[in-house]
Protein backbone atom coordinates (compact mmCIF):
# COMPACT_ATOMS: atom_id res chain seq x y z
CA UNK A 1 0.00 0.00 0.00
CA UNK A 2 2.45 2.46 1.08
CA UNK A 3 4.69 1.41 -2.26
CA UNK A 4 1.69 2.41 -3.92
CA UNK A 5 0.83 5.37 -2.80
CA UNK A 6 4.20 6.60 -3.24
CA UNK A 7 4.80 5.37 -6.91
CA UNK A 8 3.44 8.30 -8.32
CA UNK A 9 6.80 10.41 -6.45
CA UNK A 10 9.00 7.70 -7.72
CA UNK A 11 8.04 8.33 -11.01
CA UNK A 12 9.27 11.98 -10.92
CA UNK A 13 12.57 11.09 -10.46
CA UNK A 14 12.83 8.35 -12.61
CA UNK A 15 14.50 9.20 -16.30
CA UNK A 16 14.76 6.60 -18.80
CA UNK A 17 18.22 6.34 -20.88
CA UNK A 18 16.98 5.68 -24.20
CA UNK A 19 19.65 4.64 -27.13
CA UNK A 20 20.20 6.79 -29.85
CA UNK A 21 19.86 3.82 -32.33
CA UNK A 22 18.82 0.63 -32.07
CA UNK A 23 20.82 -2.30 -30.73
CA UNK A 24 21.31 -4.59 -33.01
CA UNK A 25 18.98 -7.56 -32.49
CA UNK A 26 21.23 -10.56 -30.91
CA UNK A 27 20.25 -14.39 -31.46
CA UNK A 28 18.19 -14.45 -28.02
CA UNK A 29 16.37 -11.22 -28.95
CA UNK A 30 15.49 -12.67 -32.13
CA UNK A 31 14.49 -15.81 -30.28
CA UNK A 32 12.43 -13.89 -27.38
CA UNK A 33 10.68 -11.89 -30.53
CA UNK A 34 10.23 -15.16 -32.06
CA UNK A 35 8.94 -17.07 -28.23
CA UNK A 36 6.47 -13.72 -28.09
CA UNK A 37 4.70 -13.89 -31.74
CA UNK A 38 3.98 -17.85 -30.70
CA UNK A 39 1.84 -16.70 -27.65
CA UNK A 40 -1.67 -18.43 -27.90
CA UNK A 41 -4.03 -15.95 -29.29
CA UNK A 42 -6.90 -14.78 -26.73
CA UNK A 43 -9.11 -12.66 -28.97
CA UNK A 44 -8.34 -10.92 -32.02
CA UNK A 45 -10.06 -6.97 -31.75
CA UNK A 46 -9.97 -4.73 -35.09
CA UNK A 47 -7.36 -6.88 -36.46
CA UNK A 48 -5.23 -6.81 -33.17
CA UNK A 49 -4.32 -9.49 -31.14
CA UNK A 50 -4.57 -10.56 -27.41
CA UNK A 51 -2.17 -13.16 -26.69
CA UNK A 52 -1.47 -15.52 -23.58
CA UNK A 53 1.47 -13.17 -23.19
CA UNK A 54 -0.31 -9.75 -22.92
CA UNK A 55 -2.76 -11.70 -20.19
CA UNK A 56 0.38 -12.76 -17.99
CA UNK A 57 1.57 -8.76 -18.25
CA UNK A 58 -1.93 -7.39 -17.43
CA UNK A 59 -2.08 -9.95 -14.95
CA UNK A 60 1.07 -9.21 -13.10
CA UNK A 61 -0.31 -5.49 -12.51
CA UNK A 62 -2.89 -6.56 -10.30
CA UNK A 63 -3.00 -6.74 -6.70
CA UNK A 64 -2.74 -10.19 -4.78
CA UNK A 65 -6.53 -10.26 -4.07
CA UNK A 66 -7.27 -9.42 -7.31
CA UNK A 67 -5.40 -12.23 -8.64
CA UNK A 68 -6.75 -14.35 -6.22
CA UNK A 69 -9.82 -13.67 -7.72
CA UNK A 70 -8.76 -14.49 -11.11
CA UNK A 71 -6.99 -17.44 -10.18
CA UNK A 72 -10.13 -19.05 -7.91
CA UNK A 73 -13.33 -17.86 -9.43
CA UNK A 74 -14.80 -20.50 -11.87
CA UNK A 75 -13.96 -18.47 -15.27
CA UNK A 76 -11.81 -15.87 -13.76
CA UNK A 77 -9.61 -15.55 -16.10
CA UNK A 78 -11.88 -15.78 -19.44
CA UNK A 79 -13.99 -12.92 -17.60
CA UNK A 80 -10.61 -10.76 -17.31
CA UNK A 81 -9.54 -11.47 -21.00
CA UNK A 82 -12.97 -10.12 -22.09
CA UNK A 83 -12.54 -6.95 -19.94
CA UNK A 84 -8.85 -7.14 -21.62
CA UNK A 85 -10.67 -7.40 -25.12
CA UNK A 86 -13.58 -4.57 -24.36
CA UNK A 87 -10.84 -2.23 -23.39
CA UNK A 88 -9.11 -2.56 -26.70
CA UNK A 89 -12.59 -2.42 -28.50
CA UNK A 90 -12.62 1.02 -27.15
CA UNK A 91 -8.70 1.61 -27.42
CA UNK A 92 -9.61 0.75 -31.42
CA UNK A 93 -12.39 3.17 -31.66
CA UNK A 94 -10.84 6.41 -30.12
CA UNK A 95 -7.52 5.61 -32.25
CA UNK A 96 -9.91 5.91 -35.25
CA UNK A 97 -11.59 8.73 -34.07
CA UNK A 98 -7.78 9.99 -34.13
CA UNK A 99 -7.93 10.53 -29.54
CA UNK A 100 -4.41 9.51 -29.21
CA UNK A 101 -3.41 12.82 -30.81
CA UNK A 102 -4.88 14.71 -28.21
CA UNK A 103 -2.87 16.78 -25.57
CA UNK A 104 -4.40 15.09 -23.19
CA UNK A 105 -3.73 11.49 -24.19
CA UNK A 106 0.05 12.20 -24.89
CA UNK A 107 -0.04 13.41 -21.63
CA UNK A 108 -1.36 10.71 -19.98
CA UNK A 109 0.70 8.15 -22.35
CA UNK A 110 4.12 9.51 -20.82
CA UNK A 111 2.47 9.25 -17.29
CA UNK A 112 1.87 5.76 -17.54
CA UNK A 113 5.21 5.34 -19.00
CA UNK A 114 7.23 6.76 -16.26
CA UNK A 115 4.77 4.45 -13.78
CA UNK A 116 5.42 1.33 -15.61
CA UNK A 117 9.24 2.37 -15.44
CA UNK A 118 8.71 2.98 -11.98
CA UNK A 119 7.44 -0.55 -11.40
CA UNK A 120 10.12 -2.24 -13.02
CA UNK A 121 12.80 -0.93 -11.12
CA UNK A 122 11.04 -1.66 -7.86
CA UNK A 123 10.64 -5.38 -9.19
CA UNK A 124 14.29 -5.73 -10.14
CA UNK A 125 15.15 -4.05 -6.47
CA UNK A 126 12.59 -6.07 -4.81
CA UNK A 127 14.59 -8.81 -3.78
CA UNK A 128 17.38 -6.34 -2.15
CA UNK A 129 14.76 -3.98 -0.71
CA UNK A 130 12.49 -7.17 0.81
CA UNK A 131 15.73 -7.77 3.11
CA UNK A 132 15.81 -4.18 4.53
CA UNK A 133 12.05 -4.69 5.40
CA UNK A 134 12.65 -7.62 7.46
CA UNK A 135 12.44 -6.82 11.47
CA UNK A 136 15.19 -7.66 13.64
CA UNK A 137 14.69 -9.81 17.08
CA UNK A 138 13.44 -7.29 19.53
CA UNK A 139 12.22 -4.40 16.77
CA UNK A 140 8.80 -4.90 17.45
CA UNK A 141 9.59 -4.15 21.03
CA UNK A 142 11.74 -1.43 20.80
CA UNK A 143 8.35 0.29 18.92
CA UNK A 144 6.14 -0.52 21.68
CA UNK A 145 8.78 1.14 24.03
CA UNK A 146 8.79 4.06 21.92
CA UNK A 147 5.02 4.61 21.02
CA UNK A 148 3.23 3.46 24.61
CA UNK A 149 1.04 6.35 24.50
CA UNK A 150 -0.28 4.72 21.46
CA UNK A 151 -1.17 1.46 23.45
CA UNK A 152 -3.52 3.16 25.96
CA UNK A 153 -6.67 1.33 25.79
CA UNK A 154 -9.53 3.93 26.70
CA UNK A 155 -12.16 3.64 29.34
CA UNK A 156 -14.91 0.71 27.87
CA UNK A 157 -18.15 0.69 28.78
CA UNK A 158 -20.81 -1.89 28.27
CA UNK A 159 -24.16 -0.90 28.48
CA UNK A 160 -27.93 -2.28 27.35
CA UNK A 161 -30.52 0.83 25.80
CA UNK A 162 -33.68 1.21 24.62
CA UNK A 163 -33.86 3.55 22.00
CA UNK A 164 -37.48 5.46 21.29
CA UNK A 165 -37.21 7.07 17.96
CA UNK A 166 -38.38 10.43 17.76
CA UNK A 167 -39.90 11.64 14.56
CA UNK A 168 -37.16 14.10 12.96
CA UNK A 169 -39.83 15.54 10.21
CA UNK A 170 -43.01 14.97 8.16
CA UNK A 171 -42.95 11.12 6.39
CA UNK A 172 -39.90 10.34 8.59
CA UNK A 173 -40.05 7.01 10.57
CA UNK A 174 -40.54 7.16 14.55
CA UNK A 175 -42.91 8.99 16.89
CA UNK A 176 -44.15 12.26 18.14
CA UNK A 177 -42.36 13.78 21.11
CA UNK A 178 -45.17 13.01 23.48
CA UNK A 179 -45.11 10.03 21.95
CA UNK A 180 -41.86 8.68 22.40
CA UNK A 181 -42.57 9.46 26.16
CA UNK A 182 -45.46 7.64 26.81
CA UNK A 183 -43.31 4.45 25.08
CA UNK A 184 -40.82 5.26 27.53
CA UNK A 185 -43.34 5.45 30.38
CA UNK A 186 -44.46 2.21 29.58
CA UNK A 187 -41.06 0.85 29.21
CA UNK A 188 -40.64 1.66 32.87
CA UNK A 189 -43.43 0.61 33.92
CA UNK A 190 -43.19 -2.83 33.28
CA UNK A 191 -39.39 -2.97 34.32
CA UNK A 192 -41.02 -2.14 37.80
CA UNK A 193 -43.09 -4.50 37.48
CA UNK A 194 -40.06 -7.40 37.31
CA UNK A 195 -39.36 -7.38 33.13
CA UNK A 196 -36.17 -8.08 31.97
CA UNK A 197 -34.04 -5.55 30.43
CA UNK A 198 -32.87 -7.66 27.55
CA UNK A 199 -36.35 -8.60 27.16
CA UNK A 200 -37.50 -5.25 26.65
CA UNK A 201 -35.02 -4.39 24.48
CA UNK A 202 -35.68 -6.46 22.13
CA UNK A 203 -39.69 -6.26 21.97
CA UNK A 204 -39.10 -2.18 22.40
CA UNK A 205 -36.76 -0.92 21.16
CA UNK A 206 -35.89 1.17 17.68
CA UNK A 207 -31.92 0.37 17.49
CA UNK A 208 -31.58 -2.43 14.69
CA UNK A 209 -27.80 -2.30 15.84
CA UNK A 210 -28.82 -3.99 19.33
CA UNK A 211 -31.96 -4.85 19.35
CA UNK A 212 -31.48 -8.63 18.52
CA UNK A 213 -28.59 -8.24 21.14
CA UNK A 214 -30.87 -7.37 24.13
CA UNK A 215 -30.15 -4.11 23.77
CA UNK A 216 -26.23 -4.69 24.36
CA UNK A 217 -22.96 -2.37 23.37
CA UNK A 218 -20.19 -4.55 24.57
CA UNK A 219 -16.52 -2.78 26.06
CA UNK A 220 -17.36 0.12 23.95
CA UNK A 221 -15.78 3.48 23.93
CA UNK A 222 -18.11 6.20 25.05
CA UNK A 223 -16.47 8.67 23.23
CA UNK A 224 -17.60 7.18 19.96
CA UNK A 225 -20.94 7.65 20.46
CA UNK A 226 -23.04 10.82 20.91
CA UNK A 227 -22.02 13.04 23.70
CA UNK A 228 -25.35 12.48 25.43
CA UNK A 229 -25.36 9.06 25.39
CA UNK A 230 -21.58 9.09 25.74
CA UNK A 231 -22.07 10.89 28.89
CA UNK A 232 -24.53 8.76 30.53
CA UNK A 233 -22.73 5.33 29.95
CA UNK A 234 -19.64 6.83 31.55
CA UNK A 235 -21.61 8.25 35.04
CA UNK A 236 -24.68 6.23 35.71
CA UNK A 237 -24.43 4.07 38.33
CA UNK A 238 -23.63 0.15 37.14
CA UNK A 239 -26.47 -2.25 37.10
CA UNK A 240 -29.27 0.62 37.43
CA UNK A 241 -31.88 1.93 35.04
CA UNK A 242 -31.05 5.48 34.66
CA UNK A 243 -33.75 8.18 33.26
CA UNK A 244 -33.92 8.65 30.11
CA UNK A 245 -31.59 10.43 28.24
CA UNK A 246 -32.30 12.13 24.93
CA UNK A 247 -30.30 12.04 21.97
CA UNK A 248 -30.36 13.57 18.18
CA UNK A 249 -32.54 9.97 17.95
CA UNK A 250 -34.90 9.94 20.64
CA UNK A 251 -35.07 8.71 23.63
CA UNK A 252 -32.97 6.16 25.32
CA UNK A 253 -33.51 4.22 28.58
CA UNK A 254 -29.74 2.90 29.85
CA UNK A 255 -28.39 0.27 31.46
CA UNK A 256 -24.82 0.40 32.76
CA UNK A 257 -23.82 -3.37 33.45
CA UNK A 258 -19.86 -3.34 33.26
CA UNK A 259 -17.03 0.04 33.23
CA UNK A 260 -13.36 -0.20 32.75
CA UNK A 261 -10.56 1.97 33.38
CA UNK A 262 -8.60 2.86 30.67
CA UNK A 263 -5.32 1.49 31.25
CA UNK A 264 -1.61 0.84 29.51
CA UNK A 265 -1.98 -2.72 27.45
CA UNK A 266 0.89 -4.71 28.51
CA UNK A 267 3.55 -5.55 25.16
CA UNK A 268 2.01 -9.11 25.31
CA UNK A 269 -1.60 -8.19 24.68
CA UNK A 270 -0.28 -5.21 22.26
CA UNK A 271 2.40 -7.20 20.34
CA UNK A 272 0.38 -7.69 17.04
CA UNK A 273 0.01 -4.13 16.80
CA UNK A 274 2.98 -3.07 18.05
CA UNK A 275 4.24 -5.34 15.25
CA UNK A 276 2.37 -3.92 12.42
CA UNK A 277 3.50 -0.43 13.53
CA UNK A 278 6.81 -1.45 13.69
CA UNK A 279 6.69 -2.64 10.30
CA UNK A 280 4.71 0.45 8.69
CA UNK A 281 8.10 2.47 10.21
CA UNK A 282 10.06 0.01 8.97
CA UNK A 283 8.78 0.61 4.95
CA UNK A 284 8.86 4.19 5.41
CA UNK A 285 12.63 4.01 6.66
CA UNK A 286 13.18 1.81 3.88
CA UNK A 287 11.45 3.83 0.74
CA UNK A 288 12.93 6.96 2.23
CA UNK A 289 16.51 5.59 2.14
CA UNK A 290 15.60 4.36 -1.40
CA UNK A 291 14.49 8.09 -2.57
CA UNK A 292 17.08 10.00 -0.91
CA UNK A 293 19.73 7.67 -2.63
CA UNK A 294 18.50 8.06 -5.97
CA UNK A 295 17.83 11.92 -5.16
CA UNK A 296 21.43 12.25 -4.74
CA UNK A 297 22.01 10.60 -8.23
CA UNK A 298 19.67 11.69 -10.34
CA UNK A 299 18.52 16.20 -9.95
CA UNK A 300 16.02 16.24 -7.94
CA UNK A 301 13.39 19.14 -7.23
CA UNK A 302 9.66 19.96 -6.87
CA UNK A 303 8.90 23.53 -7.62
CA UNK A 304 5.41 25.60 -6.07
CA UNK A 305 4.25 27.65 -8.14
CA UNK A 306 4.55 31.75 -7.44
CA UNK A 307 1.62 32.60 -5.98
CA UNK A 308 -0.33 34.57 -7.65
CA UNK A 309 -0.23 38.28 -7.76
CA UNK A 310 -2.83 40.78 -6.27
CA UNK A 311 -4.17 43.06 -8.31
CA UNK A 312 -3.48 46.66 -6.70
CA UNK A 313 -7.26 47.84 -5.58
CA UNK A 314 -8.65 50.67 -8.29
CA UNK A 315 -8.03 54.33 -7.15
CA UNK A 316 -11.23 55.01 -5.51
CA UNK A 317 -13.25 57.78 -7.57
CA UNK A 318 -12.80 61.21 -7.20
CA UNK A 319 -15.89 63.01 -5.34
CA UNK A 320 -18.12 64.87 -7.20
CA UNK A 321 -17.90 68.51 -6.96
CA UNK A 322 -20.20 70.02 -4.58
CA UNK A 323 -23.36 72.07 -6.48
CA UNK A 324 -23.28 76.14 -5.67
CA UNK A 325 -25.45 77.26 -2.72
CA UNK A 326 -28.29 79.19 -3.71
CA UNK A 327 -27.61 83.04 -2.51
CA UNK A 328 -29.48 83.55 0.35
CA UNK A 329 -32.56 85.57 0.11
CA UNK A 330 -32.13 89.42 1.18
CA UNK A 331 -33.95 90.18 4.46
CA UNK A 332 -37.25 92.34 3.95
CA UNK A 333 -39.29 92.75 0.85
CA UNK A 334 -37.66 94.18 -2.77
CA UNK A 335 -38.29 97.88 -2.87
Amino acid sequence: MLRASLLSLLALGVVAQVPAKPAPKTKAKAKAEQKVSASPVLARVGGQTITEDDFQSAFRLLGQQEQMQVLMIQGGKDEFVKRMAESKLLAVKAQRLGLDKTPAYIQGLSRAKDDLLAREFLTKESEGLQKKLVLAEGDTKSYYDKHKDRFMQPELVSVRHILVTVKQGEGQPGLSDEEAKARVAKVQEELKAGAKFEDLAKKYSDDPGSKDNGGLYADADPAGWVPEFGAAARKQPVGQVGEPVKTQYGYHLMKVEDRKPSRQLPFEEAKAQAEKGAQQERQMEVWNGLMDGLRKEIPFELVKPAAPKVAAPAPAPAPAPEAPKPAAAPKGGAN
